[in-house]
């Protein structure tokens, strides 16, 4: 229930960044060509929109299988070393999200204590609403002379996405590790052709790691 719940909200959150970010881009648009005015933190907002996108969507890309991979080398290998294989990659992908982790909340945390806005976007007014004006600065760097958006909520997502995506790459390294998997799930074109086409891809690929244990044992 609660992994439903959670892949509920992951799609939610990528479908509502999807939407708003083309409608903010068509009202801008609509009101550049047809009025000859426009929103001065659209631009701003769509740029930091479509990079939340991303960076949430890595880490759902990696839960479902939806990145493409590079395995034309991988296939020709024996279903054990395949797993290994797999295995160190995921590792070296840990290690690099382990980086831009260190790297993302030293970058944060001096843009917090700087206290560093953006140069157009506002503080949503809810906010400013919510937040008592003695911990406005203190609490959040919202300047209440001047509520632009604090830097270091907008990019935030930079450290919560890595966050995301090295927690779904150590359930790939479970998954491998205990043998659940032989290797890592990616996108395949050739597979989802052979399907269309009415062909069992599942069956090719078990005849051929068949074949490579036996060739193996030999």
């Amino acid at each position: 229930m609660v992994a439903n719940y959670t892949r509920q909200l992951e799609e939610g959150v990528l479908s509502f960044l999807l939407v708003f970010m083309t409608l903010l881009v068509f009202i801008e648009v609509v009101l550049r060509f047809g009025f000859n005015t426009g929103i001065h933190w659209a631009q701003e907002v769509t740029l930091h929109a479509s990079a939340w996108f991303v960076l949430f969507g890595a880490s759902y890309g990696v839960k479902v299988g939806a990145h493409i991979g590079v395995d034309a080398v991988i296939r020709l290998l024996t279903p054990k070393v395949k797993r290994i294989v797999s295995i160190v990659a995921v590792l070296l992908c840990l290690a690099y999200c382990a980086l831009i982790l260190m790297g993302a909340w030293v970058y944060l945390a001096k843009v917090y204590k700087i206290g560093l806005f953006m140069e157009d976007t506002p503080t949503p007014a809810v906010f400013l609403w919510l937040i008592p004006e003695d911990l406005q600065w203190d609490l959040f760097k919202i300047d209440p002379e001047e509520p632009l958006l604090p830097m270091w909520f907008a990019h935030g997502p930079l450290l919560i996405g890595f966050i995301l995506l090295g927690y779904r790459f150590l359930e790939v390294f479970k998954k491998l590790a205990t043998g659940e998997w032989h290797s890592m799930h990616m996108a395949d074109e050739a597979k989802e052709a052979l399907e269309e086409a009415g062909i069992d891809a599942e069956i090719i690929s078990d005849e051929e790691d068949e074949n490579r244990m036996k060739e193996g044992a030999k």
